[in-house]
């Protein structure tokens, strides 16, 4: 892959993913006949939230914090860099893991409940999301700059099993679960402030840029422009499709939402990559 497309991928993936939440705000408004923030709010929150001073509960949570953005980040570094989307895919993990400590780390109740919350929609999300990096895998390389095209002809229930998997990392119901679809304060953040929670949020910027990335691996274009254009249409898509949901439907248990994701989303897959056995693709 050209360094400088995976340097544009780079720095373009989480300004992206601030600007979609700009226009998911927006249209969730236009929804709800109100007019909705400014399309670029979510920067104005970050910005605002560098320029205070921290107040923290735990002594460990700043570096929780910072171990957070450090790993989600660099999972889209080596997706952008064409790496492997498995080492990728641990890589974030372990960015989720650090999240949940943070949250522990605070001698709060309310964020042992956020951190509670948020390991059950991990056990929900991440082996479906492993399970996608399987099936590209499988139809063609692990690595982000040799995936083939026609992935979308081949495996696309494995692309709509990304659609929960954003609609939880996008905290929205009917599975906003650990948030509780709250303000950015809320859940595993509830003891964050400051430029600590704008850590938080940053990181979860990277780790959505990595979803996002996953799912375009899908399409793809003739040409460079149009591949990006191509791309850049599956990823709003996929936004639509998690804003419909959420606006549409009610927030269901935590069991509902785990017993969903292990059950249909995984199942989805598997239903793939079994036709393609039988019918000897792979």
């Amino acid at each position: 892959m050209d360094p400088l497309v995976s340097i544009a991928i780079l720095l373009a993936g989480p300004l992206l993913v601030g600007l979609s939440m700009g226009v998911d705000r927006r249209i969730t408004a236009r929804m709800q006949n109100r007019r909705g923030p400014p399309l670029l709010q979510p920067f104005y929150d970050i910005g605002k939230l560098f320029s205070k001073r921290p107040q923290m509960l735990g002594d460990l949570q700043g570096l929780f914090a910072a171990f957070c953005l450090t790993f989600q980040a660099v999972a889209f570094v080596l997706f952008a860099f064409g790496g492997d989307l498995l080492v990728a895919f641990f890589i974030s993990s372990m960015g989720a893991v650090f999240l949940v400590l943070g949250a522990y780390s605070a001698p709060s109740p309310y964020s042992y409940l956020g951190a509670n919350r948020e390991l059950l929609a991990i056990l929900a999300y991440e082996p479906v999301l492993f399970l996608v990096i399987i099936a590209v895998g499988i139809n063609g390389s692990f690595l982000a700059s040799e995936a083939p095209a026609g992935l979308l002809e081949r495996i696309p229930l494995a692309l709509a099993a990304l659609v929960p998997v954003l609609v939880i990392l996008l905290e929205k119901s009917p599975y906003d679960v650990p948030t509780a679809h709250q303000e950015l304060v809320s859940g595993p953040y509830v003891e964050y402030s400051g430029r600590y929670l704008a850590m938080m949020e940053l990181g979860r910027w990277f780790q959505l840029a990595f979803v996002y990335g996953v799912a375009t691996l899908f399409v793809s274009g003739p040409d460079p422009l149009t591949n990006v254009a191509v791309k850049l249409a599956a990823a709003f898509i996929l936004l639509l499709a998690a804003i419909l949901i959420d606006n549409i439907t009610a927030r269901l248990t935590r069991r509902r939402m785990v017993l969903f994701m292990l059950t249909a989303g995984v199942g989805l897959i598997a239903l793939n990559l079994i036709v393609l056995y039988a019918s000897g693709v792979i």
